[in-house]
């Protein structure tokens, strides 16, 4: 019978980790029946365990706290007493406190201390991580926690997904994309096909797409979360992606069929009891109800939202609610706008939550303008305070080329070209980007931009360019508010390009050097494929471009050089003459390349080719300059001829 348990519970555990949830029950509860019958506490102890797991994972929280609490009593401190605290810690998380989850999560960690298990002790951290200190909207908090469960998984040689899957959460609410990605790249060798991991891999891919409106994009991902979601029957996986799917018509500008996913996830969330992604429906769907035209409704769900957040003790989603209910409030000239406001300011200065100011910044921006014109002086405080948050909120980092044509992308969003050409405002930024720190002083900008016009007339204009320049990278941007791409202060300007910005021709300018140096074939060709042409076509005959460009060309040629050095070096002879030729098109003196063609030529045992290139630098250097080519060139001619 022992080896029928066994069995059982290994498949049980094999279809769980294969998203079968419904199958994976089935197994543990016949494993559990059997052990019944056998009689002995800790075989029941264990086929419990993984009973309330399971249930646990298809949202029956009541069953599944009541197997566990059976487990404590077969099997105090022991393997099974900490995974059964940890599951009881779940289901009060999704169900009734934090606090009392904490506790329990602190238990599982105490006698995994005690009696040193180390794997239910990161899986303790895990959960307090994960469904306390991130639900509550403590988000370093539950990263640091994480990283500890994350060493003793590491201790233990096992893998888990738990810490790339919060880095990835965590840093796509705070807006940090980049970071996103790198997570999310960690996290992809844990995920299997088809399992939960997979699940919550595409959900967040969902998000970030539709963060950056790649609307395609997170349909894909959407529609492969909605398949996994609905084969597993996972609540909370199920009630994620009906409520990003809901996110994803409204921003299609289809708020009826968002309203329909919402009520879909609202009623999903009722069902299982889990009062925090309730709270969250609730905000989604007062949001879709909102856009479709039902101020009313709209409120009522948010105000919902608020009373069972505030109770759950859910800082974060507590404050977005109450922000977009003052949105909601100053849109609809409601008489307690401001002191919703005020509330609503209040709760995100005290969590450190003004990144939803960048998120919502359509609805954020007007608002905080409005607030701080405001006849209170504790609503005018508030915003003022707010403002100095928001400041410290890196926005969406920028991708810059110049080398062959001139292109900006904020995230993976390009700013129209058109919007550049409005009273100087791309010279500007072209201008700014050149100089070192990205910073010149106010009467240099004058001198070069506006050279030909009077004083009066150069300021005028130099206002007028940098009001623009504001817009069209903060296109929300109220008049007065301080933009965190361009700073205006005293007598200089700065260009503040955010985290995870990158500019072509400045990272071709510091790593071509480095590999030219390595002689790494590959290195050199991505790097050199970045020169697509010369910096800033459109600025060909502005001066302030001609010393760059020309470090930048210079720089290409070294690095061609340098990959036909490398592909002959590699036995590549053919690689290496086109390498010569490209430079000698652009540099007809270029004698290097001359020298180097010609020993791929000779390479390819093809001697007429070789000739024919030292003839032609012979009569352009006789040409331009008067001169013969230098000595080496000559000699390696004689001997050929010879």
């Amino acid at each position: 019978m022992l080896t029928e348990i066994d069995k059982l519970l290994s498949e049980s555990n094999l279809r769980e980790d294969q998203g079968d949830l419904d199958v994976a029950l089935q197994k543990a509860q016949q494993a559990l029946e059997l052990a019944r019958r056998n009689h002995d506490s800790q075989i029941i102890a264990g086929a419990l365990v993984q009973v309330a797991e399971i249930q646990t994972l298809l949202g029956s929280y009541t069953e599944a706290f009541e197997n566990a609490s059976e487990v404590n009593r077969l099997s105090p401190d022991t393997h099974k007493d900490v995974t059964a605290l940890i599951t009881q810690g779940i289901c009060a998380a999704e169900t009734e406190s934090l606090e009392k989850a904490e506790e329990l999560f602190h238990r599982a960690a105490d006698i995994s201390r005690r009696i040193h298990f180390d794997l239910g002790l990161a899986r303790a951290l895990h959960n307090l991580a994960q469904k306390v200190y991130l639900t509550r909207g403590q988000f370093d908090l539950a990263l640091a926690i994480m990283e500890e469960s994350a060493q003793l998984n590491s201790k233990s040689c096992a893998s888990n997904w738990g810490l790339p899957f919060l880095q990835a959460f965590i840093n796509e609410i705070t807006g940090n994309r980049r970071r996103t990605r790198r997570a999310l790249d960690e996290m992809l060798p844990m995920v299997q096909p088809g399992s939960l991991i997979a699940g919550g891999y595409f959900f967040l891919w969902a998000r970030l797409s539709l963060d950056e409106d790649e609307m395609e994009k997170a349909d894909e991902y959407l529609h492969l979360a909605f398949n996994i979601a609905n084969t597993t029957g996972a609540p909370d996986l199920n009630i994620w992606v009906r409520l990003e799917t809901s996110r994803y018509y409204r921003m299609l500008g289809n708020a009826p069929t968002a309203r329909i996913w919402a009520d879909d996830a609202l009623r999903f969330s009722r069902r299982t009891g889990y009062q925090y992604i309730t709270g969250q429906a609730l905000i989604e769907r007062g949001q879709a109800t909102w856009e479709a035209g039902d101020a009313g409704s709209a409120e009522a769900d948010l105000l919902e939202a608020i009373q069972i957040l505030s109770k759950q003790g859910n800082a974060y989603d507590q404050a977005r609610a109450a922000f977009l209910l003052s949105a909601l409030y100053a849109n609809q000239e409601h008489s307690e706008k401001e002191d919703m406001w005020l509330d609503a300011a209040n709760q995100i200065i005290r969590g450190g939550y003004a990144f939803i100011l960048e998120r919502e910044r359509a609805l954020a921006f007007p608002l905080v303008a409005q607030n701080l014109r405001s006849r209170r002086r504790d609503v005018r405080t508030a915003s003022e305070t707010l403002l100095k948050h928001l400041a410290n909120v890196a926005p969406l980092p920028l991708r810059v080329t110049g080398l062959g044509y001139f292109r900006v992308w904020q995230a993976r969003r390009p700013i129209p070209d058109q919007v550049w050409q409005r009273r100087k405002a791309g010279e500007l930024f072209r201008f700014l980007l050149l100089q070192p720190y990205r910073t010149a002083h106010r009467e240099a900008i004058l001198d070069v931009l506006w050279q030909d016009y009077d004083p009066a007339s150069a300021q005028d204009m130099f206002h007028q360019a940098t009001s623009v320049l504001r817009h069209i990278l903060e296109p929300d941007l109220p008049e007065k508010f301080p933009s965190r791409y361009l700073v205006v202060e005293s007598e200089r300007v700065l260009l503040q390009l955010p985290p995870g910005s990158l500019v072509d021709f400045e990272q071709f300018e510091m790593q071509v050097p480095q590999a030219i140096r390595s002689q790494k074939v590959d290195e050199l060709k991505r790097l050199l494929s970045l020169y697509t042409g010369d910096l800033f076509p459109q600025d060909v005959y502005a001066e302030w471009t001609a010393a760059p460009r020309e470090r930048l060309a210079q720089l290409y040629l070294r690095g061609l050089l340098a990959l036909a050095e490398a592909n002959l070096n590699a036995g590549q002879p053919h690689a290496a003459l086109e390498c010569c030729q490209t430079i000698v098109k652009r540099d007809p003196w270029n004698e290097d390349a001359v020298l180097l063609g010609m020993r791929a030529c000779l390479a390819l045992r093809d001697i007429p080719r070789a000739m024919r290139l030292y003839q032609e630098l012979e009569h352009t250097l006789q040409e331009d300059l008067g001169i013969l080519p230098r000595t080496d060139l000559r000699d390696l001619v004689k001997q050929l001829r010879q």
